[in-house]
C-alpha cells in the first residue's frame, strides 16, 4: 500500500481543523443569540420576580432600572396609564408582527368568559418565544427580550478573534515545523554536489528527523567517495611521472625516426595530462586578494599578446577578491579552448560589467555552434567537447574548462556556457563584487 505523504496529511488535518473551528464558531455564535435574544416558559421564576417587581411598584424608575438591567422592552398598563421603557419599540413593525400564544398547561378562554387567573401569553418572532403578556383584569404587562443584543455581537468577535489566534498560531507551527526544515533540505539539495561541503540542513523531528538523517548519510557517503576519487586519481598521476620521465628519456636515446616522433608526442601529451589532474588538485588552495578586474584584464592582453584579435569592452569596473594568478590561469585556458575550437579570424570579446551584487565576465568566440548536450557537459573533468568544431587540431585533455570551474568556485564565483550569438560559445562568469573602499 502506498504510503500517503506527510505535507498531504497535515494540509488535510489543518484543512479539517479549520472548518471544525469556524462551525463551531457559527454554532455558538447562533447558540448565543437564540439563548439571549429568548423569554420562554423555562424562565418562570425568573418572570415570576420580574412581574412582582413591576406589581410592586411601578413607577418609571422602576420600570427603566429592570429594563436596562435584564436587556427588556417593557409595558405596563393600568388603572389608565401607560408606562413603557421603549415606547418606539411598542409601535414598531417589530413588535406589532410577534404573534401570541396561549401560555403552555394554561387554556385559552372563550367569548364572553372571565377568567379566573391572569391570562398569559407567549409572544413569539416566527418559531422563537422572545416575551410574555400577562393580563391581570385591568392591567396588563409586557415583556419583550432584546432582539439585538450587543453581548451577542461581542461575543462573535472575541471567538472569531480567537480563532484567527489559534490558527495563526497553528500557521507558525506548520511552518516552524514542517516549511522551514523542508526549505533548508530543499535548498541543501539544489545546491547539491556543489554545496557538497556547505552546512547541513536545520533538523526536525519524527518522521522529518529520518529524512534529514538520511539525507546527511547519503552527503556523508558522497563526501568520501569523491575524497577517494581524488586521492586516487592524485596519487596515480603522481606514481606516473617517474615512468613516463624514464620511457621519455629512453625514447631520446633513440635515433630519429617517425616511430620516435611519435611516440614523443604521445609521452608530451600523457605528461601534460598528468601535470593537468595535479594542477586541479591544487587549485583549490590560494592567497586572495583584493583584484580590480578592468587592471587586470588590460594587464593581461598586454602580457600574454593572442595570436588573435580580442575586443575589449569595459562597460562597469568592478573589484573582487581573487588571486591574480589563478585568474590569469582560468584566462588562458578560455582563450587556449578559443584557439582550438573558434574561429579565430573573428576574433573573441570580453565584455565585463555590473549585474545587482555581482560582477559579471562574459568571453565570447565565434564558431559552428555548440549542442546543448555539449554546454551541459562542458565543464566535466575529462570531457573533450565537440569534434567537430574544428577538424585541424587536436582535441585537448578535456581538463581544461574543469580548472577553470575549479578556480572559479574557490572564489566564489561561477561558470556557465550558452550559445553565443555569433554561432560559438559564451562563458559567462559571475563573482561577487566588493567595495574597494571598505577592503
Amino acid at each position: 500500500m502506498k504510503k500517503i505523504p506527510l505535507k498531504l496529511v497535515l494540509v488535510v488535518a489543518v484543512s479539517a481543523a479549520i472548518i471544525t473551528l469556524l462551525l463551531l464558531t457559527l454554532f455558538f455564535v447562533r447558540f448565543q443569540e437564540r439563548r439571549l435574544s429568548t423569554l420562554n416558559p423555562a424562565q418562570g421564576r425568573f418572570i415570576q420576580f420580574l412581574l412582582r417587581e413591576i406589581a410592586t411598584d411601578s413607577s418609571p424608575e422602576t420600570i427603566h432600572r429592570l429594563a436596562s438591567t435584564y436587556r427588556l422592552h417593557i409595558l405596563v398598563q393600568k388603572d389608565g396609564e401607560t408606562l413603557s421603557s421603549d415606547p418606539e419599540y411598542f409601535h414598531s413593525k417589530a413588535y406589532l408582527q410577534l404573534s401570541r400564544e396561549p401560555w403552555p398547561g394554561r387554556r385559552a378562554h372563550g367569548p364572553g368568559q372571565v377568567p379566573r387567573r391572569p391570562v398569559m401569553s407567549l409572544l413569539k418572532a416566527g418559531h422563537l418565544p422572545v416575551g410574555i403578556e400577562v393580563v391581570r383584569g385591568p392591567k396588563r404587562f409586557v415583556l419583550v427580550k432584546f432582539g439585538d443584543d450587543a453581548r451577542v455581537r461581542r461575543t462573535a468577535f472575541l471567538v472569531t478573534f480567537s480563532v484567527i489566534v489559534i490558527l495563526a498560531f497553528l500557521f507558525f507551527l506548520v511552518k516552524r515545523w514542517l516549511a522551514d526544515p523542508l526549505g533548508e533540505l530543499e535548498a541543501a539539495i539544489r545546491a547539491f554536489p556543489d554545496g557538497m561541503y556547505a552546512g547541513e540542513p536545520i533538523h526536525g523531528s519524527g518522521d522529518l528527523r529520518k529524512l534529514f538523517d538520511a539525507f546527511s548519510e547519503m552527503k556523508e557517503q558522497v563526501r568520501r567517495t569523491v575524497a577517494d576519487k581524488e586521492r586516487l586519481l592524485r596519487d596515480v598521476s603522481h606514481d606516473l611521472k617517474s615512468p613516463i620521465t624514464r620511457m621519455r628519456v629512453a625514447v631520446e636515446m633513440l635515433s630519429e625516426s617517425p616511430i620516435r616522433e611519435r611516440i614523443l608526442k604521445d609521452l608530451s601529451e600523457l605528461q601534460g595530462l598528468v601535470n593537468q589532474v595535479l594542477e586541479v588538485q591544487r587549485q583549490k588552495d590560494f592567497k586572495r586578494e583584493q583584484v580590480g578586474m578592468e587592471q587586470f584584464l588590460r594587464e593581461f592582453l598586454a602580457a600574454h599578446e593572442p595570436s588573435f584579435s580580442v575586443q575589449l569592452d569595459i562597460q562597469t569596473p568592478f573589484s573582487i577578491r581573487g588571486n591574480r594568478a589563478q585568474l590569469s590561469r582560468v584566462l588562458e585556458n578560455l582563450m587556449d579552448n578559443s584557439a582550438k575550437y573558434a574561429d579565430v579570424r573573428k576574433g573573441v570579446s570580453i565584455s565585463c560589467y555590473v549585474d545587482g551584487d555581482n560582477g559579471v565576465l562574459e568571453f565570447s568566440d565565434s564558431g559552428n555552434g555548440v549542442g546543448e548536450e555539449i554546454i551541459a557537459r562542458i565543464f566535466n573533468p575529462f570531457f573533450k567537447g565537440d569534434e567537430s568544431r574544428r577538424q585541424d587540431v587536436h582535441n585537448g585533455s578535456g581538463l581544461g574548462l574543469a580548472i577553470c570551474k575549479t578556480i572559479l568556485e574557490a572564489m566564489d564565483g561561477s561558470i556557465q556556457a550558452f550559445p553565443s550569438q555569433s554561432g560559438g560559445l559564451l562563458i559567462q562568469i559571475h563573482f561577487p563584487r566588493i567595495d574597494p573602499e571598505k577592503e
